[in-house]
């Protein structure tokens, strides 16, 4: 285990507060977790001769992970630190030369043992702050040893391949892409994204030009501003149809069941339609699939879609003309 005498412990906690900016019970959980996890997994010099053998994975974006990342050294830049949205206080410490790795969380209980500790003090933040300085790792963490799968592709390095989205045109690294039916797709075009981008400068590619130009275009269907239906929606509903169930679908498209869930009762409640029918499981096991509804509406989307290629390109050979140069 790592042990750390108090002025050595102080060191860390004033770097980490030159990463954060100011001092939290946070921070002092951090370091205290980042001291824990790695004295389980046997790296004892994380930022000097262990750099390359240590990967940690944060899962919540709170002070806690900039302590993290001032301890041990690892960061999403260098690909050593993987960030993980669970809202958990929660982090994975892995050696890469042995393999071990722990998950380390930060117990509940643990605010209220702060408080009691020092109950002369009324401000229940700095109460803890002074508290998790001194509280046993008992008192502040449970943790597991854990086995965790590690593809090429998450490894530090340089990327393992650059492909273009067919849609945006914008190039994806480290394999991050969607396979749609022999279409490569960008995680954003496939199943949307944390933006909606200007439809006057978001492009699609719809075909090549005579002249070796790309023809963009993208279309999707708004009703009061917010998004009803689109290419991401309409290769849910696919492979929906395809698998004849909402979890392998959103498996096939890299989205979480709940988020499918939420696209379906969104498409429905705005287009005033039951596009999904749900069977429960049993015996032969529960299943998805498309109402009349939803397959009419697809064809109707489909030919909207090709008929704005075929007017784009019409309209670029009328104006440009097929053999001139752009």
């Amino acid at each position: 285990m790592n042990t750390l005498n108090d002025s050595e412990f102080e060191k860390l906690l004033n770097e980490s507060v030159k990463t954060h900016g100011h001092l939290c019970p946070g921070q002092v959980l951090g370091v205290r977790m980042s001291l824990f996890g790695l004295g389980h997994i046997g790296i004892e010099d994380p930022r000097g001769r262990d750099r390359k053998n240590l990967l940690v994975f944060v899962e919540m974006d709170r002070c806690a992970t900039d302590a993290i990342r001032s301890v041990t050294g690892c960061s999403l830049g260098k690909r050593t630190m993987k960030f993980l949205d669970y809202g958990k206080m929660a982090a994975t410490f892995m050696n890469l030369s042995t393999g071990m790795a722990v998950r380390v969380v930060a117990r509940e209980d643990a605010r209220e043992k702060a408080k009691s500790s020092f109950p002369e003090i009324a401000d229940k933040y700095t109460a803890q702050l002074h508290a998790y300085k001194i509280m046993q790792d008992k008192d502040l963490f449970d943790h597991m040893a854990v086995d965790v799968v590690l593809k090429p592709e998450d490894m530090p390095g340089r990327p393992l391949q650059r492909v273009q989205c067919s849609i945006c045109g914008e190039y994806v690294q480290d394999m991050r892409e969607i396979d749609s039916g022999g279409k490569i797709l960008c995680r954003p075009c496939a199943h949307g994204g944390y933006y909606n981008a200007d439809p006057f400068l978001s492009k699609s590619v719809v075909q090549k030009s005579h002249s070796g130009f790309e023809i963009r275009s993208k279309l999707w269907i708004e009703s009061e501003g917010e998004p009803v239906f689109g290419k991401g929606r309409m290769m849910l509903l696919k492979a929906i149809d395809r698998y004849g169930s909402i979890n392998q679908a959103a498996q096939e498209i890299s989205i979480s069941y709940r988020k499918a869930w939420s696209y379906i009762k969104a498409m429905e409640k705005r287009l005033g339609m039951k596009l999904v029918h749900t069977r429960a499981g049993g015996k032969h096991g529960g299943g998805a699939c498309l109402s009349d509804d939803a397959r009419s509406f697809l064809e109707k989307y489909e030919a909207l879609d090709n008929g704005m290629i075929e007017m784009v390109d019409e309209r670029f050979d009328i104006i440009f003309g097929r053999d001139r140069h752009v």
